[in-house]
């Protein structure tokens, strides 16, 4: 069951009721907004809905910008709580991938000119780059005329974000030789990320083994990923490698509806998660159904219109990585209670929490920030989470370390290799070296680092 909540945020006043006619409405300030006002909106916004509220100070300094005030007063063990303008697309973070459509990792490589190599990870399909014939797995050794470095890297993509435009020299290399490539000019505009990259079907054994690249939780794709577990299951698939090793997260309905998909013994009713708050928010038990309710966009998702396609299978492969964050992590931990997962690749982000969506409903609007506090701890059914730092997989394997990186979904790229192994019989044995290789800069990071789980108003 769960409390439906009518909410109130006045400038330094909370109003909480199950009732909508028992809310009193506060008196509405006049006047222009001040800094003050903000920022008492902020605290008592936090004093009702932030996980660790009992950490709150009784009084804090209002005159500081909303961010630097909010930096200020969350908990030292929060990473993700968030504030920014509605009116302000400059107070917005800006990601390589939504901006260039590439996501790239730049590394210690000790013959590239600056002793440091950006190595493309990622080229949104159908985008100006993937046109310009950038591809996963290409190198590049400048931006803008500056050679990487170490210790510039980070510099340099950030400048790259705020310019808007930006000039990569490629590069190829072969062994210790890097060999200068042609200056490739990229300008930054809007991208939408179809997340299904790619779905194939291999014969493995006699066990039909599918594979799906599923980069991001977007409910405005979720037809998309539909159709590619109806092809598996015409096709007959009885193995799933599911590729998440740079998926950021998003809806938490769409985690469920790739769970209803995937596992087997689960129904509408069943447990999707647990999520456990302060005193003011309590202990939620979300069920299926009531989770594919409430999507981030669209409609409500009906299980039952599920079931055609439901693979329903005793194990699923999922290949990680650090940039494996939010939703995609709840994805992991919701699907252990219902079947076995074996994890290859590395350790997940660690982002074990949710947080809600908090603006200023009155009219006329006075606050133009968007909140977003950490709020709830996330569980799956057996009540298993805490995963802060991160999810360790069963197979520790750096992609990074095997250089050239292989297109997506090629099998005998490290991570899939591995799962074919174990899939095919290949046993237990860890045929890879475990050397971790040290990201000086990951553009995808960015992306993991901001991207929040937000509960709906309905699972609260």
């Amino acid at each position: 069951m769960f409390r439906k909540i009518t909410i109130t945020l006045a400038s330094s006043l909370l109003i909480f009721s199950c009732k909508k006619d028992d809310v009193v409405k506060p008196e509405t300030p006049t006047g222009p907004v001040t800094q003050r006002e903000i920022n008492n909106w902020v605290l008592d916004s936090m004093r009702y809905f932030y996980l660790w509220n009992n950490t709150l100070p009784a009084a804090a300094d209002t005159q500081p910008s909303a961010t630097e005030f909010l930096s200020r007063i969350k908990n030292t063990a929060d990473r993700f709580s968030v504030i920014y303008r509605q009116d302000d697309p400059s107070s917005f973070p800006k990601y390589m991938l939504y901006s260039f459509g590439i996501a790239y990792s730049i590394i210690a490589y000790p013959t590239a000119p600056g002793g440091a190599i950006g190595v493309i990870n990622l080229v949104v399909p159908g985008s100006t780059p993937a046109s310009q014939g950038l591809q996963r797995g290409q190198y590049f050794t400048a931006i803008n005329g500056n050679t990487l470095t170490t210790a510039n890297a980070a510099t340099l993509s950030q400048e790259m974000l705020n310019a808007n435009s930006a000039i990569l020299t490629m590069a190829t290399a072969d062994g210790t030789t890097v060999t200068k490539g042609e200056d490739i000019p990229l300008i930054a505009k809007s991208i939408r990320e179809q997340p299904v990259y790619k779905q194939s079907i291999q014969k493995v054994n006699n066990k039909t083994v599918a594979y799906l690249f599923y980069n991001a939780f977007d409910d405005n794709y979720n037809a998309g990923l539909i159709n590619a577990f109806q092809q598996f299951k015409t096709a007959g698939a009885t193995e799933l490698i599911l590729d998440l090793r740079y998926n950021p997260g998003g809806s938490v309905a769409g985690a469920a509806l790739l769970n209803a998909l995937i596992a087997p013994g689960i129904n509408e009713g069943s447990i999707f998660a647990k999520y456990s708050g302060n005193n003011n928010m309590g202990q939620r038990t979300v069920t299926y159904k009531a989770t594919l309710a409430v999507p981030e966009s669209g409609g409500p998702i009906s299980f039952s219109s599920l079931s055609p396609n439901r693979l329903s299978l005793q194990r699923v492969f999922i290949l990680s990585g650090p940039q494996t964050a939010s939703a995609a992590e709840l994805t992991i931990n919701t699907l252990k209670p219902y079947m076995q997962v074996v994890q290859i690749g590395l350790g997940t982000l660690g982002k074990d929490k949710a947080a809600v969506i908090i603006n200023d409903m009155r009219s006329p609007k006075r606050i133009l920030y968007t909140l977003l506090p950490l709020t709830y701890n996330l569980a799956n059914a057996k009540g298993e989470g805490g995963y802060i730092d991160g999810i360790t997989p069963d197979y520790r394997i750096d992609e990074l370390s095997h250089l050239p990186l292989l297109p997506i979904g090629d099998m005998n790229d490290p991570l899939i290799a591995k799962a074919i192994s174990l899939i095919s019989g290949g046993g237990r044995q860890q045929p890879y070296p475990e050397t971790i290789v040290q990201r000086h800069f990951d553009s995808q990071a960015a992306v993991a680092g901001g991207n929040i789980l937000k509960i709906p108003a309905g699972l609260r």
